[in-house]
């Protein structure tokens, strides 16, 4: 599976190449100066000067999260003349690579992706996936994500799945990997028990539910496909999230991978999703730690001021608030915010001395992580072993090079663990 995500680095050479040039232009647009002002000083006038082009990354075409960021930057576009690529990314990892090589300015990460990134699992264990000190800017959507079933399906509940079931299994992310990994892990069941089909993208994983080659998927009713399955003749039927009250055993198997998510009623998306209890994510766009802090606050100020002119431009661009971000952070940050956003949240008088303190403990853990991914690729390359996700001798080497340099748990753990 994993040599998949490694080929993506030759696939899209030609790519990142051009992409330099847009990079190029965007840094020396941040960091102009006119009439001899820096561009905070531009920003105070009133004349703050715009880098020429940036890119945003984003998954696939037909997600909530494309459709998003083509709204709000077909309207940003309008408004300020800077040209906006929206860059469709075929999986995490490579949006994980893709910010983390220059190729996009901005990406959108959930909670599990942050988290696998910084344990640098699956295809996150690569020289330009791997743990990097990336901050969240903003927030997107609060997404729900769940178990579908056709409407007609025998499967009522999570404990109607037994052995012989056919599930769809997507490995172009490792939260869709996780999500039924933990599907698995309440019933305790093991690969071998259930016909897991392979799928290859996030699109196919909705529709081969439709079609009937599987009776179950994990997948948002927020997203394209899900509408488009939920109109056919059998529609869909979602299944509740249970509660830990109801089995806490089979309940501490499934929150193990399903770390990071917010359990809750669904109130957006697909009608037969309404009212189902489901995990939420929170999702948001992620800049480097190292981006131009003035550009980071003019982007989530516009954002929000003119969040009128696009929100009824995309079903669900309602959710891109400022008064999401704050129960992003009332309800416990998963990932650090970059420093352009907490002068914003300053500005608006939403920071607490509450979020700086538990701001400050992830910046350290997330440094800490990649100091440690940065190191082990070090000593790997003296040792002549080559980093990639497909090389076993890597995944081995960085799991026994963890332990040994201080970390000793997973990263979701630490952080669920922060006061």
């Amino acid at each position: 599976m994993n040599s998949i995500f490694e080929r993506r680095d030759e696939e899209f050479n030609f790519k990142k190449r051009e992409s330099l040039r847009f990079m190029v232009a965007a840094a020396l647009g941040s960091g102009l100066l006119v009439a001899g002002m820096s561009p905070r000083a531009l920003a105070q006038s009133g004349k703050y000067q715009w880098p020429k082009t940036f890119n945003v990354v984003t998954p696939v075409v037909g997600t909530a999260n494309h459709s998003l960021a083509v709204a709000w930057s077909s309207k940003f576009q309008a408004a300020t003349g800077v040209k906006v690529a929206v860059l469709p990314a075929p999986n995490g990892f490579a949006r994980a690579a893709w910010l983390n090589s220059g190729e996009g300015r901005l990406a959108m990460v959930q909670a599990s992706d942050y988290f696998d990134q910084m344990d640098a699992v699956q295809g996150y264990a690569t020289k330009t996936a791997g743990p990097t000190d990336t901050r969240l800017i903003h927030m997107n959507m609060v997404t729900p994500w769940g178990y579908a079933v056709q409407g007609d399906s025998r499967i009522k509940s999570i404990n109607d799945i037994g052995k012989g079931t056919r599930i769809a299994l997507a490995k172009s992310s490792s939260f869709l990997v996780a999500g039924i990994e933990a599907l698995l892990a309440y019933r305790n069941l093991s690969h071998n028990d259930v016909d897991l089909v392979s799928i290859g993208s996030y699109g196919a994983n909705t529709a081969v539910l439709a079609e009937g080659r599987v009776e179950v998927t994990f997948t948002s009713p927020i997203s394209g496909p899900s509408y488009k399955a939920e109109a056919t003749p059998k529609g869909l039927r979602w299944l509740a999230v249970p509660q830990r009250q109801q089995d806490p055993a089979a309940y501490d198997r499934y929150r193990k991978f399903m770390a990071g998510y917010v359990p809750q009623e669904t109130v957006a998306g697909v009608k037969s999703a309404i009212g189902v209890p489901m995990d939420h994510a929170f999702q948001a766009n992620h800049v480097r730690a190292n981006e131009d802090p003035e550009f980071v606050y003019q982007l989530i100020k516009w954002l929000d001021e003119n969040h009128a002119s696009y929100k009824g431009d995309f079903t669900h661009a309602n959710m891109l608030s400022i008064a999401n971000l704050v129960l992003f952070l009332d309800t416990g940050a998963l990932q650090p915010l970059h420093e352009g956003s907490i002068r914003y949240l300053k500005e608006k008088g939403k920071w607490k001395d509450s979020y700086q303190k538990r701001q400050d403990q992830l910046v350290q853990l997330a440094q800490k992580y990649e100091k440690t991914y940065r190191d082990a690729m070090a000593a790997a390359d003296k040792k002549g072993i080559a980093i990639e996700a497909s090389n076993a001798q890597w995944a081995s080497f960085w799991t026994e090079f963890r332990p040994a340099n201080g970390i000793s748990k997973p990263f979701a753990e630490e952080v669920l663990a922060l006061n």
